[in-house]
């Protein structure tokens, strides 16, 4: 896994037994910067995209990545936010001709071996979508052997809460901090429950949010786990092999 540096914004290349996901695409601006680390790595074509929530620093480099390389599959969270960066990707989606689908906690998929369990949102039959964008995130747990990784966008404590009461909860291999270490995030309920060994946030260099916070880095500090952040550390690259868990970044 492949937490690329995109400052302010979300993108994670996922690449397992010759399969390659992108979660998220950064700003517009940062498209280009993620075509050229997927080629980088080998990349000629996605077997998926996911769009964890439909905020522009999410899916603006989405663009870039369309022109760039065969996409099989559009993975979207179904939040129904209509903004006109949000309607240009769809645009974009369609005119490729990608299949698309809609992603529910309780959704299992096979990305090249690794297990890709959906664990939010929230299904209708559960209550359906929360009223704030961002707890709408798709998470998605990958499991490759005793390895746990937690993706989950930009949810906050509503969507937290619901994963760590979720059936999924249990030590984690690597978290994604969620929503870019805001203080409405990594709360003690959802930290205690999932206890990450490894954290990544995804964040820019003094950015005007004050991410991540000072609370929110005392929590992941508390809960044992070591930190990586795009802002300090460049892009930062998990691979994981049988029982070794090793992490590389760009900046020493």
């Amino acid at each position: 896994m492949s937490f690329i540096d995109v400052g302010q914004g979300d993108s994670v290349l996922v690449q397992a037994g010759g399969e390659s996901y992108l979660i998220d695409a950064g700003r517009a601006e940062e498209g280009p910067n993620i075509v050229d680390f997927i080629r980088d790595r080998g990349v000629r074509d996605l077997d998926g995209i996911v769009v964890s929530n439909p905020d522009a620093d999410h899916i603006g480099g989405f663009l870039d990545v369309f022109d760039a390389f065969p996409i099989r599959t559009v993975y979207l969270s179904g939040d129904p936010k209509g903004t006109l960066t949000y309607n240009t990707f769809l645009r974009a989606a369609r005119d490729e001709g990608s299949d698309t689908e809609v992603l529910r906690a309780g959704m299992l998929m096979d990305w090249g071996g690794v297990q890709a369990d959906v664990v939010a949102p929230p299904t209708d039959a559960e209550g359906g979508l929360f009223s704030e964008t961002n707890d709408n995130s798709v998470g998605i747990l990958l499991t490759h052997g005793a390895a746990r990784v937690l993706l989950a966008g930009d949810a906050e404590a509503k969507s937290e809460e619901y994963m760590a009461n979720g059936p999924y909860t249990g030590p984690l291999t690597v978290l994604k901090v969620t929503h870019h270490g805001s203080n409405t995030s990594s709360t003690p309920l959802f930290l205690g429950r999932f206890r990450p060994e490894i954290a990544v946030i995804q964040v820019g260099a003094d950015n005007s949010y004050g991410h991540p916070t000072p609370e929110t880095l005392e929590r992941l500090r508390r809960s044992g786990a070591k930190v990586f952040r795009n802002d300090e550390d460049g892009d930062v690259t998990v691979t994981i092999k049988d029982a070794e868990v090793e992490v590389a970044v760009t900046r020493p």
